[in-house]
């Protein structure tokens, strides 16, 4: 199975899900940095984003009600993550600590996702591969 990437946000996309988080990012009591990465205050979000550009993977942008069951089940109060899916299930690749640090910004956000990705890639062609990851599970 190719991986398949999944950006999921810690809002939902119905029409509701929207207008609350943004009544609740204007009031401070709401607070995505996922959201912050790809739209920030622009409701159709920034131009890299909305380009898609500058990532080898194709990643798929999902709100916390869009995910499959599945997904679901892994991501449950941890959101915003971006998730890896491969033949042996789901993977973080950035938990919100992470995303937070990117401090909203795109580019930034490329740069730490390539790097988890190159090495992802790297350690599944690696043969001592396993016993790295059996490390850290």
């Amino acid at each position: 199975m190719t991986p398949r990437y999944f950006a999921i946000y810690d809002a939902d996309g119905t029409l509701s899900g929207e207008l609350g988080y943004a009544l609740g990012k204007l009031a401070g009591t709401r607070h995505c940095a996922l959201c912050d990465i790809s739209h920030g205050w622009n409701p159709i979000g920034k131009a890299g984003w909305r380009k898609d550009s500058g990532l080898s993977c194709k990643l798929q942008w999902l709100h916390r009600d869009e995910q499959s069951p599945d997904l679901a089940a892994y991501t449950l109060g941890k959101l915003p993550l971006v998730v890896e899916q491969g033949n042996d299930g789901f993977r973080t690749l950035l938990d919100s600590e992470k995303l937070e640090a990117c401090g909203g910004d795109y580019e930034a956000f490329l740069t730490v996702l390539e790097a988890e990705v190159s090495g992802a890639a790297l350690a599944a062609s690696d043969s001592s591969a396993p016993a790295i990851n059996a490390l850290n599970t």
